[in-house]
């Protein structure tokens, strides 16, 4: 059965080497009672260790049922000792946090049995050791000798036809003793059972064999008794290797986890600091790079992040209904209607030409309600205006002189005036620090914002349309492009011209043969979103002398060359309802995520973040990889903090996987239940983790630097996090493992008790 030829092994440290035993020449069968003797250092133990599989072997051959060993690997002593060895130590070498039931189960579990095959097997062996009584007691509970059956009730689980016990008797009284050799003794019957023994005199009665060590050599090797009954080899029946199942080891991993509450208090202390580390990083990361996010747009002058234009995809005008279905989304702050405006940028002032104040501003719509009024009031006509301003700035310090001023409203990019009358600025208010933020971190320089009556934002929206259509007029046979972003001087509105009609400059009129008057002029208005024609008779003719007549002006140098038609005519022609609309978010880091949302509910959508040029020079491209080379660089520093904590945690169950890689579970069966007990304690963590930031989500818990980090979560970055936290636990358990399995079993264990 078991066979050694010059057997050596051999210890170095420090440089130098020793011997454990040399040259031994033994041959075991089944049905021996076996026990090793001799004096401290002889090599006894030794021997023990290398028989079971528990230590290696420098020199010689060990024959198992023929089979030789010298070029086993950690795998196949794993399988050897699985299959053939029962281990009973001095130490008993329980698991203490155990029951007795869940001791003997454990070797069952790891040699691949069933939970629906091992209740009855385990009752039957605790019932065979006489410890029925105590099958869920606790190992910590148990005296030494019960501790010794639970060991012997262990080794017998495995159904192993070999049995090694070292010094089985060593911390037993001498009742217990004699209690433990007996049983030992009837199961010798059909198993091979070796004892390493100081007191040869306790097992004298029942061993068949004596061997005797002595300087690290067989001194003797006696035969005492021979048995008739002796199995023959072909009939050796070897224990069941399965391995671990699924099941068992997800039972067993849960069971690991809770079974030592401040061991799992540790871990989840650690795993607690593990995901709020990574998650704090990650949030750091992503609100650096979103404060360094910036650029242009060469057609909107206002890139706030939180504007989302809107169109619809068939190109007709959003209605009232659109308007409420983009409100009704989540996220959704604010539904601005004329959108134009929000890129038009206005200059108010007392004299375009010698002015006592320049206020650049912008048109917000429901920009403040009587909360906000500060001086004055809210406009109630459709010439007046009142204004939000920063606290400190420009508009701040002239807002004596404004109040209460006449103003001019023009174009800040053409100077063209918007507004046919002055407007009255008849109240003012602060802008909040949200608020200033955001004028702040505009790329368009602004002084104020502007609140009007609705009758005004028509007028002016007419005004700004305008300037992104282009207009053809077709005279005398001519074609000629007038206004918009093509140039020429446009269309102006004016009450003095009759529906109908238009008024043209004298140098058009010249371009007939004979007089203008009553003549034809066709107009063609396009813009992205339509074309239209319209047809106008000429009713008047001005130039620099009639202008005050005809029209009630006097500016002939800033108007000359334009059209004049009826104020309802020139609505008609730009008032054409809103083909596009911008919905502003409540947190631009949503935009994206809304943006998907409103183009579910049936709409184009534009993220105006997305249509940004970098002003950098490509310095942000390089900031942002920087960034994420630091927060590669940070994981990784929290990983390997993390993992030396875990590893002097866990220090404490290095007996334990010692224990159980000696009573035959592999390298994979410890890692595999590493894994368990660390994914587990990382869920926990995790998910405390998610409950605090829902609590803080909801205001339940309000701690602002949590507030402002939360918002750069998304459900995608969540699912990212969970990714890599889940991929560095499991790593910390294979990294603990690999280490864990670097020493033979045997070695692990002795560096640990």
């Amino acid at each position: 059965m078991l066979r050694l030829e010059r057997v050596s092994k051999f210890y170095s440290a420090g440089g130098l080497v020793s011997t454990g035993f040399s040259k031994v020449d033994l041959e075991f069968r089944i049905g021996e009672f076996v026990a090793i003797t001799g004096e401290s250092g002889s090599g006894k133990s030794t021997l023990l260790n290398v028989i079971s599989g528990l230590d290696s072997y420098e020199e010689g051959e060990m024959y198992v049922g023929g089979r030789p060993t010298s070029g086993f690997s950690k795998e196949d002593l794993e399988d050897y000792r699985k299959k053939y060895i029962g281990n009973i130590f001095q130490t008993f070498n329980l698991i203490n946090s155990y029951t007795v039931y869940q001791n003997v189960e454990l070797v069952l579990l790891t040699s691949g049995y069933s939970k629906e095959e091992i209740p009855a097997k385990v009752d039957g062996i605790i019932e065979k050791v006489g410890l029925s009584a105590y099958a869920k007691t606790k190992a910590s509970k148990l005296s030494g000798g019960q501790k010794q059956r639970v060991a012997i009730a262990r080794a017998l689980a495995k159904e192993t036809p070999i049995i090694v016990a070292d010094e089985p008797t060593g911390n037993l009284d001498s009742q217990s003793a004699a209690d433990i050799i007996k049983l030992l003794s009837e199961l010798s019957k059909d198993k091979l059972i070796i004892i390493v023994t100081h007191n040869y005199d306790q097992v004298e009665p029942y061993v068949t064999r004596k061997i005797t060590m002595h300087d690290g050599r067989v001194a003797e090797d006696k035969q005492i008794a021979r048995r008739s009954d002796l199995c023959s080899e072909e009939s050796i029946q070897t224990a069941r290797a399965d391995g671990l199942q699924t099941g068992s080891m997800v039972r067993l991993g849960l069971r690991n986890t809770f079974n030592l509450p401040a061991k799992f208090l540790l871990l989840l202390a650690v795993f607690i600091f593990l995901c709020g580390g990574v998650i704090a990083q990650y949030t750091s990361f992503m609100n650096m790079t979103d404060m360094q996010t910036g650029g242009y747009n060469n057609f909107f002058n206002n890139t706030a992040r939180d504007r989302i234009i809107v169109t619809r995809p068939d190109g007709n005008p959003l209605t009232e209904a659109d308007y409420k279905t983009l409100a009704g989304l989540g996220g959704v702050k604010q539904v601005v209607q004329n959108d134009l405006m929000l890129d038009l940028m206005v200059d108010l002032t007392d004299d375009p030409e010698n002015g006592n104040f320049y206020i650049i501003g912008s048109i917000q719509e429901g920009a403040a309600d009587e909360s906000r009024v500060r001086e004055g009031r809210l406009p109630e006509k459709d010439n007046e205006v009142f204004l939000l301003i920063p606290k400190n700035g420009y508009a701040d310090g002239v807002m004596d002189l404004a109040m209460g001023s006449k103003v001019d409203m023009q174009d800040n990019n053409s100077a063209a005036a918007l507004l046919k009358e002055k407007l009255r600025i008849v109240g003012w208010g602060y802008m909040t620090e949200a608020e200033e933020k955001i004028v702040d971190e505009s790329d368009v320089y602004c002084e104020a914002w502007l609140k009007l009556t609705d009758g005004a934002l028509n007028h002016i929206r007419s005004a700004a349309l305008e300037k992104y259509c282009s207009q053809e007029i077709t005279f005398a046979g001519k074609i000629q492009t007038i206004g918009g972003e093509s140039g020429g001087t446009g269309l102006i509105p004016s009450k003095e011209v009759p529906s109908g009609q238009i008024y043209v400059s004298e140098d058009l009129a010249s371009m007939t043969s004979g007089s203008a008057y009553g003549e034809t002029l066709k107009l063609t208005n396009k813009s992205l979103y339509f074309t239209d024609q319209y047809s106008f008779t000429v009713g008047a003719v001005y130039n620099k002398e009639n202008l005050q007549q005809l029209l009630s002006r006097s500016d002939f140098d800033m108007v000359a060359g334009s059209l004049f038609v009826n104020e309802k005519d020139y609505a008609k022609i730009f008032d054409k309802g809103s083909f596009q609309s911008s919905v502003i978010v409540s947190d631009h880091r949503n935009a994206e995520e809304i943006a998907g949302a409103i183009e579910e509910a049936g709409y184009d959508a534009f993220c105006m973040e997305d249509g940004l040029a970098d002003s950098s020079g490509g310095f942000i491209v390089i900031l942002h990889t920087l960034y994420a080379v630091m927060l590669a660089g940070i994981l990784l520093v929290l990983f390997f903090i993390t993992y030396f904590i875990v590893k002097l945690i866990l220090k404490s169950r290095n007996t334990y996987f010692s224990t159980i890689r000696m009573l035959g579970a592999t390298k994979g069966n410890c890692s595999s239940l590493l894994k368990v007990e660390l994914f587990t304690v990382f869920n926990i963590a995790f998910f405390l983790w998610l409950a605090v930031l829902g609590l803080v989500k909801s205001g339940a818990v309000r701690v602002s630097a949590l507030q402002n980090l939360i918002g750069y979560l998304s459900a995608g970055d969540l699912v990212l996090l969970y990714a890599v936290l889940c991929l560095m636990s499991i790593l910390l358990a294979a990294r603990y493992a690999r280490q864990l399995f670097k020493k033979t079993a045997m070695n692990a264990y002795k560096e640990e008790v």
